[in-house]
């Protein structure tokens, strides 16, 4: 048995023993999530599960969300995760992760997933993006990309898709190399007309989703994409309605959390596997994205409760007028 083996049933030991203590609690059943049927699409994002071989807190968080889309009325078309999947890029932590989602993939159409510095920041960067691809393949309705980037786009129910990566192994921000801009350049143009394009991202903006507060305060690039924050910008700034989806800074449902930037609106989701930063600081915190033909409604969920985030918390609902 291979040491990767070893750990990820050690793991899955450590989560039955957090769970027989009740230490996390589960999400109640009287609010289930619900589709809208006259939306095109429902998507569910969640940031930063960061499951971690050292911390089966994590993992248990993560269990209690997934219990909560077990509990959902109907089918959503689209669950994506915003990076930082693990904490180390361990095997073990991603078969771990592949675990708790395959136990309610009958809930989910397509399970997509951008990668994080924490995905790849420790790893040989080529053979981590094996190991990536290997993770999503694992997952029942998984989608993988070509297999030679992190960067990949799909179109997806009438709708494109593009889900960007880091060139090269970054410790915080994503270095995205000139190839990468110029192919999410011809992405973006040749995306379907009259149609918002979804790019997802691990890093948001520099300055947008409260940055550099969000990130602690620390520096006006930390938090952020990084040094090529400003040419990533000028390009997904070349096409309307770009729905820029990102999740890294662990911050709780905010006013922060939807931004329009004009050309670009900019929407954060708070992490759902480690703690969350902000006056609304609850655990396993979510994303529900319901698509139309001329809005998006974002709603706020807290999974790891099974319910909707109070109205009196700002940006709780939030409609995203295209």
């Amino acid at each position: 048995m291979s040491i990767s083996s070893k750990l990820y049933k050690h793991m899955v030991k450590a989560l039955s023993k957090v769970l027989e203590k009740g230490n996390i609690p589960q999400p109640d059943k009287s609010e289930p999530l619900e589709l809208d049927e006259n939306s095109r699409l429902n998507i569910i994002a969640w940031g930063d599960p960061q499951i971690s071989c050292l911390s089966p807190l994590r993992s248990a968080r993560v269990f209690s969300a997934c219990r909560d889309i077990e509990n959902a009325k109907g089918k959503f078309d689209a669950l994506v995760l915003l990076g930082d999947i693990t904490e180390y890029g361990a095997r073990c932590e991603f078969k771990m992760m592949a675990h708790l989602l395959n136990s309610v993939c009958d809930k989910i159409e397509s399970v997509f997933a951008v990668s994080g510095n924490h995905d790849i920041r420790l790893r040989n960067y080529k053979k981590q993006l094996g190991v990536f691809n290997k993770f999503l393949a694992s997952v029942r309705g998984g989608v993988t990309g070509s297999g030679e980037h992190y960067y990949h786009s799909t179109d997806f129910k009438g709708y494109r898709f593009i889900f960007l990566g880091a060139d090269r192994n970054c410790f915080e921000g994503s270095y995205i190399s000139e190839r990468q801009l110029e192919w999410l350049k011809a992405e973006l143009e040749s995306a379907p007309e009259n149609k918002p394009v979804f790019v997802f991202n691990h890093q948001a903006l520099k300055f947008t989703n409260g940055l550099p507060m969000t990130w602690l305060g620390k520096g006006q690039w930390r938090g952020s994409v990084g040094w090529d924050n400003d040419k990533l910008r000028d390009v997904l700034e070349s096409r309307k309605n770009v729905i820029y989806v990102t999740g890294h800074l662990h911050y709780g449902i905010s006013q922060y959390t939807y931004e329009d930037l004009g050309s670009i609106k900019a929407v954060n989701a708070p992490t759902v596997g480690v703690l969350n930063h902000g006056s609304f600081d609850k655990l396993s915190q979510g994303l529900l994205l319901s698509v139309y033909d001329n809005r998006i409604i974002g709603r706020a969920r807290i999974f790891g409760e099974g319910r909707y985030v109070d109205e009196k918390i700002k940006n709780n609902t939030f409609v995203i007028e295209l």
